[in-house]
């Protein structure tokens, strides 16, 4: 069981004890109504009988509630002996009583399962509990007076009241502990960061800035770890732009891709937000940001990028175009085939890991576009501008 999944279970056990609490106060309740009323009763024995019955079963249902045997068939059961006890009032009453609109065998007892399905199923099942709670305790009696809309609508109350509390704990619990997590993530990523800033990059920039110096193969040498330099630089700042955020927040991806504009880097953007997951946006920002690396290790600090970004009604594009010696037929399968999977990692593979492509359109020697591609049906929440 992961921390969230726990954190949730944590909310629900502590509901689950504070109803056996009301159960065992109820059912108390219970017990000394019907002792000063069992000589009014039909059949007093069987009274006696049925509320032994509620005692036992209060004790083997707290058990049953742990959260070992907590499934949905124990809610069920709980429903059914509930709905029996309170059935049996027809039985151990007088017409009279009925017709007075006295209190039921079981009393406030029922409403205790009622509110178990609310903490279970939320709103919708505390009150479709309270329904069928009500609808046994309506028909057995042969009018419906104010006392009996009373307690309907108290009952809708508390099943509404304890649903959404219970919803809304759940899932402030479940975002505690994603801040929680984000903010250990965000702490390690800072410490890793540290780490190959003073170790991985410096060396790569120091084999880059000496193989230029030497030549021949060595400059070779020195542009692969520029590149390397690069992507990983690109790494580090696209995590801390994806760990800043929960995964259900919304962010615009035009005021992104806009923070990235620099002298040598153009962006065009709509007018209007573009509004995406904050996870999905981070993918994004990181495969731009993989294409202008790519561009300064082959065309160097002078080469330009421009950044386009399309809204359509289907899915976002975002052109990536630079004026560098462009990447030559075969090279990145080439690259990928010798395990150097920089740019088909960082490009390609993120747009696949969101449901799309990256589209390389390029000409040796007059530069390369990067179209990449994200289809909006498997962004939940997004919104194109148009």
């Amino acid at each position: 069981m992961d921390r969230v999944t726990r954190a949730a279970q944590q909310v629900d056990d502590q509901f689950y004890r504070v109803l056996t609490v009301l159960r065992a106060v109820t059912l108390v309740y219970a017990v000394g109504v019907n002792a000063a009323r069992w000589r009014d009763f039909e059949h007093p024995v069987t009274a006696w009988v049925l509320i032994g019955v509620m005692v036992v079963w209060s004790g083997v249902v707290t058990w049953l509630y742990e959260p070992r045997h907590r499934t949905s068939w124990v809610f069920i059961v709980d429903m059914l002996v509930t709905l029996a006890l309170l059935r049996s009032t027809q039985y151990v009453h007088t017409p009279e009583m009925l017709a007075e609109h006295t209190f039921t065998l079981t009393t406030y007892w029922v409403t205790t399962v009622v509110l178990c399905w609310a903490v279970r199923w939320g709103v919708t099942g505390g009150l479709l509990a309270t329904a069928i709670v009500q609808s046994v305790d309506v028909t057995m009696r042969p009018t419906v007076n104010s006392s009996t809309v009373g307690n309907i609508f108290l009952m809708v109350l508390a099943a509404m009241l304890v649903g959404y509390c219970a919803h809304a704990l759940r899932v402030s619990a479940v975002r505690r502990v994603e801040a929680e997590r984000a903010a250990a993530m965000a702490t390690e990523r800072e410490r890793l960061a540290r780490a190959v800033h003073d170790g991985v990059l410096q060396i790569l920039a120091l084999v880059q800035r000496r193989g230029a110096e030497i030549g021949g193969d060595a400059a070779e040498l020195g542009r692969l770890a520029g590149e390397q330099e690069l992507a990983l630089r690109s790494l580090i700042q696209s995590r801390a732009r994806e760990e800043s955020a929960s995964d259900g927040e919304m962010t615009d991806l035009g005021r992104a891709l806009d923070g990235l504009a620099e002298p040598k880097v153009s962006v065009a953007t709509p007018s209007r937000p573009v509004t995406m997951p904050a996870a999905t946006v981070g993918e994004i920002v990181a495969a731009v940001l993989a294409c202008r690396a790519n561009t300064l290790v082959h065309g160097g600090p002078e080469a330009s990028t421009w950044i386009l970004l399309e809204a359509e009604s289907d899915r976002v594009v975002v052109s990536v175009r630079d004026d560098g010696p462009g990447i030559p037929e075969g090279r990145l399968e080439r690259a990928e085939a010798e395990g150097r999977l920089g740019v088909a990692a960082s490009i390609r593979g993120r747009l696949r890991d969101l449901g799309g492509k990256a589209v390389l359109v390029d000409t040796a020697g007059h530069g390369c576009e990067w179209e990449l591609v994200v289809p909006l049906q498997r962004v939940p929440g997004a919104a194109s501008a148009r």
